[in-house]
Formats: structure tokens, sequence, C-alpha cells
């Protein structure tokens, strides 16, 4: 009998100690696969009280997506805020993937313990499964997912959007990694930590943004350090020290910007990357998950906060859309200053101070459109209806021809202007206003609702962040007129 309650008692310490992390089964550690992972996450979910998985997707060769709750759905609380944090977009940038289940573990571990407890969570932690697996940036169809948050082509990048559709997340976090190279032929290693950054597109409204660098980037960044690890604001850096650095996009189609133009609190983790896929890994990984759970510790005592702020701000642009739309933007020299940084010298591998001049922190918005009523779309192609679809943004098919009162733009040819470090295209031309008759097959896209600058983003042919830019959709700039058209107000 003594020896039955014995095993009574230690069973369910001895099914938590079975679980272990697929890291910690490899010698040496080289990366959890995706198998490894899908066994470890069936193996908590089993066995856990609070921690559910669904796998609302698979990646281009079916690997199974999963997403991971907690605490699990039917255990959410309403007024709690909801954190979406999703991982490895690119495939050889593993430790993201490696933090969020060592997240999963200690709170797999830890059953009675309520770390988070205001706070609904979602976890995806291998966006990309088929890069994870070839150990390459881009998914199997040599996409960057990461640059496809606008057009939404690809399965991974659209069964996030349908998750994020589904549960309006007021806060995302993107984890990555960036390379520690760049400046080694300068005599310097760029090792600036966990960096994270915020929202930074024009058209977001400031008041996201001021609370997303003060009440959670900034005290996010202050928690990681005192953990011990080094950590700093994203900086986007190029080949020589005396090039102008800045803090990543403003452009719609990353997963930061791309989450943020729904009125989101949206954010990016950059980690410091190995010189292979197996250098440092259990580091990388450890380091990754101080900065979530400095970040997720924030957002917990924030969260009331946060709710209010994210769902007052939908509410209100829901009910009055912008009466204007920031389209074009870029980190010019207007607020140029210069920046000191830590480097490590390659020489002695000792920081040191190093001053960078053309350090460009704000974007400076350049061109702005008045918000029109609608836009008119003339014989849409199946793929402009799809990306309608894939966005989950509303529209309607005309049944009848209709007489409407609209401005077009007449292309007279192409600009092609300096975005971002690279070169980008754009229509060249100017709108003027027409009587046009729309027919059955056309369809409309209204504005009143709390889409209407992501979609103004999206359609005006100007726009830095539009559907001209993109390869897919080249046939919308190849006649004399842009299809889209705006509806007078």
């Amino acid at each position: 009998m003594r020896r039955l309650f014995i095993v009574f008692v230690f069973l369910p310490a001895l099914l938590f100690a079975q679980v272990q992390l697929p890291l910690s089964l490899q010698t040496p550690p080289n990366g959890t696969s995706h198998s490894a992972m899908m066994q470890f996450l069936d193996q908590i979910t089993v066995h856990s009280k609070r921690i559910e998985m669904e796998t609302p997707g698979k990646s281009n060769l079916g690997r199974e997506i999963p997403v991971v709750y907690f605490p699990k759905r039917s255990l959410w609380k309403k007024e709690n805020a909801t954190v979406m944090i999703f991982a490895q977009q690119h495939g050889n940038e593993p430790s993201g993937k490696e933090a969020l289940l060592m997240l999963l573990h200690e709170l797999y571990l830890n059953p009675k313990s309520k770390p988070y407890d205001r706070l609904n969570l979602i976890l995806a932690p291998m966006a990309n499964p088929d890069g994870n697996e070839a150990h390459q940036r881009r998914n199997n169809n040599r996409i960057d997912l990461n640059r496809n948050h606008v057009i939404l082509t690809e399965p991974e990048t659209r069964l996030l959007h349908d998750v994020f559709e589904k549960y309006q997340p007021e806060v995302t976090l993107d984890v990555h990694e960036y390379g520690a190279g760049g400046w080694l032929a300068q005599g310097y290693l760029k090792d600036f930590g966990e960096q994270l950054d915020c929202i930074s597109n024009p058209a977001i409204p400031p008041e996201l943004k001021r609370f997303a660098f003060t009440e959670i980037l900034d005290p996010t960044i202050d928690n990681t350090r005192l953990q011990g690890v080094k950590a700093n604001r994203y900086l986007i850096t190029q080949e020589k020290l005396d090039a102008f650095v800045r803090h990543s996009t403003t452009d719609i189609n990353d997963g930061r910007n791309g989450f943020g133009i729904q009125y989101t609190l949206s954010f990016i983790l950059e980690g410091r990357n190995g010189l292979s896929k197996s250098d440092r890994i259990w580091e990388r990984g450890k380091n990754q998950l101080t900065m979530i759970q400095s970040f997720l510790s924030v957002c917990n005592e924030k969260s009331d906060r946060i709710a209010e702020l994210i769902r007052s701000t939908r509410t209100k642009f829901a009910e009055q859309i912008p009466d204007s739309v920031i389209i074009q933007a870029d980190y010019t020299e207007k607020f140029s200053r210069p920046l000191t940084v830590s480097l490590t010298l390659t020489k002695n591998f000792k920081d040191t101070s190093v001053v960078l001049p053309d350090y460009r922190p704000y974007p400076e918005p350049l061109v702005t459109v008045i918000t029109p009523k609608a836009y008119l779309i003339e014989k849409p192609t199946s793929q402009l209806i799809d990306l309608l679809n894939r966005q989950h943004i509303a529209f309607r098919s005309l049944t009848r021809q209709e007489k409407m009162n609209v401005e077009q733009f007449e292309i007279t040819g192409s600009d092609t202007l300096r975005y971002e470090s690279r070169d980008t295209a754009i229509p060249a031309g100017k709108f003027v206003q027409v009587e046009k008759i729309f027919g059955e097959g056309d369809i409309l896209v209204p504005l009143e609702n709390v889409r209407a600058v992501q979609i103004v983003q999206i359609m005006e042919p100007q726009s830095f962040y539009g559907l001209s830019h993109y390869e897919e959709f080249q046939d919308l700039v190849q006649g004399e007129v842009y299809p889209i058209y705006r509806l007078i107000r």
C-alpha cells in the first residue's frame, strides 16, 4: 500500500519531468526540427490543463503550423489584453522559436504560477517550417514572408492574418535575429544584444506610437538589462559607419506595421544571430526568452490600459475615418543627428563607444491624400479579389450599371524614388475628376470602417505602401488609367 501511495503522489511530477525541451535532448544542441517541436507541443498540451494547441494551417510543403494558447481559450478573460507572438518568419533565424518553446516549457512545469494572469496569449513558435527545415530565410516558394503582409500570397502569412482577424489581439510581437557583421571590415562587431522596436508607419495614430515607445518598449529594454542581458532599441545599419542609420522600416508589408496599421501595439524583436545554425543556440534562445518575458511582464502590468487604448482607438476610427492619410514617408536628413553606440572591437573584443554621424530616428511624411468615400475597381482580376478576401477587407460587387463622380489617375510614365536606402518605382501622372459608368462585376471598397487607413495606403497608385510596387500587380500600371478610382465624397 505504501508503494502505491508513493507512486500516486509522485506520478504527476514524473509526467512533468518526462517532457523535456527538444534542445535538451540534443548533444550538442543543434536546433529544434519541425517534428521535434510538434512532438513537444503535443506532449505539453496533452498533460496541461492550461495550455491549448491548434494547427489552423499548413506550409507550402504541407507542414503543420501550430498556434498555442495560454491559458486555454475557454479560460480567457474578456477584460484582458490579448498578446500575439510569432517567431521564425525567417527560417534561418531560429532562436525566437527556441525562446517560445522555453517559455511554454516553463508555463507547463509551473501550472500553479500565473505570471501573465492579466493577458490572453497566442504563440506561434514556427511561422516558416519549410524554411526551418532547410535553414533558409525564405519559405519553399522563395518568398520572404516578412515582405508579404500586404499581398499575402503565402499560406504562412495568411495563417497569421487569419488568427489575428479571429482574435483581434491588442499587442503583437514579431521575433527575428540580426547578423553581427557589416562593420567587420572596419574593425567592429555589431553587438547590440536583444533589440526591440515598435510601430513606425506615419499613418498610425501618434498616441499609439507614444504608448508603444514610452510605456512598453522603454520599460522592456530596462527590465531586460536588469536581468543581465544586453538590450537596445532596434537599429538598421549599413556597411559604413558614416552611412545613415534608422529604426527599421515604415512599410506595412512586414509583420510589425502590417498589424500595426490595424491599430495594434505592434513590435519587432531582433536577437543577435549566430555564426551558424547551432552557434550559441542555447544562449541565443535564453536571451530572446529574457526579453520576451520582460515584454510580457510589462504588458501584464498595463493590461487594462492597453485594452482600453486599443479598443477605444478601434471604435473611434471605425465610426469616424481620418480626413487624410499619409502615403509616402522616408527617413530624410531633416531629423538627422549623431548617435553614440557601443560596439565591440574585433582586435581585442572589448566594447568601445563610437559616434554614428547620421542617425535619423523619425520618418518624415512626404505625401498626404484626402480620404475618399470609397474606391471603385474596374474589371477586378481574381488576384485582386483574392487579396481583398485574404486581408479581410469588405467590398461589394455591382449588380447593375451605375454612373458615379470619381477621380481617376491618368498614367504618364513612372518615377524612381529613393526610399529607405532602396529604389522604388511609382507611376507618374495626375488625378482628374470624371463622370464614369461602372458596370456589373466592378467592385466598390467602402472606407467607412476601421481598415480605412490601411486600404488607402494599399490602393493609392503613388503610395510607397501600395499594390503598384508588387510584381503580381503590375497590370495596374500597364494602361493609360489606373483601374482603381476614388469615389468623391
